[in-house]
């Protein structure tokens, strides 16, 4: 049909055959090109899906490994505070333990200090007794190297020295204070007992503090010969 357009037209046979493959060659060229562009597009588009696939993946994978990086994270949280709360936890009664122990410490030295205050003051007590005690024997072996030998007048020295009071107990009445006695004198310098009437008067009697007795009667005692007064402590004068 198209060459017998073109013999119409006055084109020779061969002319129009030409043209005609011109034309067949350019439609084919251009279903070629469209083809191209078609296969392009699909190739393009394919990019594209593959591209949001890969996207969308990566964005799931990113998730999960954000999740799965909060767990450990939070895990990881969990046990330092746990070993953390039972550090402290061991540490408080460590505390405890120490301030008990110091609360002991200072009980104890509170009671100690004021033990040492108790026998600092015993001591002391003792310690003027001791004087006491040092000076009226002084003051009796100083009556006896006066009045040595004499009679009466180591019973009246012994009377001045006498504790009355709740320590008096009743005295056989030829003991009594007062009642005429020739004292005697032994070989070492003492008195006569006054309770034997044989050993040596070297014991000093407490708390009336009368030089008036031997040992052995000391030790029997239960009140001074002299005054009558209860015996709670006696000490033995060494004359030598």
């Amino acid at each position: 049909m198209a060459a017998a357009d073109l013999a119409k037209k006055g084109v020779s046979p061969d002319c129009a055959q030409e043209m005609i493959t011109k034309k067949r060659r350019r439609d084919e060229q251009s279903s070629m090109l469209g083809a191209a562009d078609v296969l392009a597009a699909h190739a393009q588009q394919q990019i594209t899906d593959v591209d949001s696939v890969l996207l969308k993946h990566a964005r799931k994978m990113w998730t999960t490994l954000a999740e799965q990086t909060q767990s450990q994270t939070r895990l990881i949280v969990s046990a330092v505070e746990a070993r953390a709360a039972k550090r402290l936890k061991a540490k408080d009664e460590e505390i405890e333990r120490i301030r008990s122990m110091n609360w002991a410490l200072e009980e104890r030295l509170r009671n100690l200090f004021m033990e040492a205050q108790m026998w600092r003051d015993v001591a002391q007590s003792h310690e003027a007794t001791a004087n006491v005690l040092r000076g009226d024997l002084q003051r009796a072996l100083d009556v006896q190297a006066v009045h040595g030998g004499g009679s009466g007048h180591g019973q009246e020295d012994d009377a001045e020295s006498c504790c009355w009071g709740e320590n008096q107990v009743p005295v056989c009445p030829e003991e009594e204070v007062g009642t005429p006695v020739v004292e005697e004198r032994h070989a070492t310098g003492a008195g006569r007992c006054k309770g034997c009437r044989e050993g040596a008067a070297v014991v000093l009697l407490l708390p009336c503090r009368h030089l008036c007795v031997c040992a052995p009667c000391a030790a029997v005692a239960q009140a001074c010969p002299v005054c009558g007064s209860a015996k709670n402590g006696s000490v033995c004068v060494n004359f030598s």
